[in-house]
């Protein structure tokens, strides 16, 4: 699934989205769209960067992050719909599963069972976050490094780059000919999940007076809710983490974008709006979830003591050697019998 992108809004309606109140602005830096996020280049070097699967599709749905053992990060309009009075509507496969980081997509061994979701105050615009909670872990790594305010700040002072990961679609939708905008083809092969997570650059930097022209000083104020990003062009992915290197650490900043006025692969506005500056994009900085994330904490460790409360441990045999199995459901290796 690519980066869901309305089309253009009017202008009423663009200030509704931006009379929300939070803490900070970021405004990603323009690069060339064009290269952005089209036929972006492969990239393992991030350990926590896992497919997602909607029931068993050969292919990845969408893409998510790695927070720790059984805890994912990603986008909640891949689990969530609106109905035409803007009512949020559960819309989600029967079954979820995640796979290994930086696995091939089209790879089902190893995957895990989604079994609970905790989602955010989540609205046709902003804080497009939710939390998966898997059946058991899936790799053994220590919760990930989080954007904070603090941090936020250094950022964007530094000018720092930030990277875009994710398996879903990363070229073009239109089939040769075709005008924008382009519909979902599955025979199409522009329009199939990327193998393996891909990834884009951009540098932070502070709102500027240049962008966003249609915004008046009041709305400039207001427009603290989320991370903002212009022109989008098509970086990155449903639930594809945002990520840097912060003191050595890998940090998560927030899921991939959503945005308005943009080409995002196809899947938006004419090309010429790759450049417009009424574009942007937006995401949820992470620091706006942390109650969130210890509920899914909590649950997760409840989990963990009922599943070690219901282990069952036996003894087999197999002439002088003796193997001791502990499991929900124990039984003996080929060849042993229970002691």
């Amino acid at each position: 699934m690519a980066i869901s992108t309305p089309s253009s809004y009017p202008y009423s309606v663009r200030k509704k989205i931006l009379k929300v109140a939070v803490v900070s602005i970021l405004l990603i830096q323009s690069i060339s769209p064009a290269n952005a996020g089209l036929d972006s280049p492969v990239n393992l070097d991030n350990p926590r960067v896992v497919p997602i699967f909607g029931g068993n599709y050969e292919f990845a749905g969408w893409s998510g992050y790695l927070y720790s053992p059984r805890i994912v990060f990603t986008a909640a309009h891949s689990n969530y719909k609106f109905d035409s009075n803007g009512n949020r509507v559960l819309s989600e496969p029967a079954v979820i599963t995640v796979g290994k980081p930086n696995s091939s997509a089209k790879n089902f061994t190893g995957r895990i069972k989604v079994i609970k979701t905790f989602v955010a105050d989540f609205k046709p615009v902003g804080n497009d976050f939710i939390i998966y909670v898997l059946e058991k872990d899936l790799v053994s790594v220590k919760p990930s490094k989080l954007l904070t305010a603090e941090i936020e700040k250094e950022l964007v002072t530094a000018k720092t780059e930030v990277a875009f990961h994710g398996y879903g679609e990363y070229r073009d939708r239109c089939a040769p000919g075709e005008k924008n905008p382009c519909k979902k083809d599955w025979n199409n092969l522009n329009h199939r999940t990327s193998e393996l997570p891909r990834i884009s650059r951009m540098n932070l930097a502070p709102l500027s007076d240049s962008y966003f022209p249609w915004l008046t000083g009041n709305q400039r104020t207001e427009l603290q809710e989320t991370i903002i990003s212009n022109p989008q062009g098509c970086p990155g992915d449903s639930g594809g983490p945002i990520t840097t290197v912060y003191k050595g650490d890998l940090t998560y900043l927030g899921q991939g974008l959503a945005g308005a006025n943009v080409y995002a692969c196809g899947a938006g506005d004419s090309k010429s709006k790759e450049n417009s500056l009424d574009s942007f994009g937006w995401f949820s900085p992470i620091y706006k979830h942390l109650d969130l994330i210890k509920e899914a904490e909590a649950f997760v460790a409840q989990q963990v003591s009922t599943q070690a409360k219901t282990k069952v441990s036996i003894t087999c045999a197999k002439g002088k050697l003796i193997k001791k199995v502990t499991t929900d459901s124990p039984k003996c290796p080929p060849g042993y019998k229970k002691k």
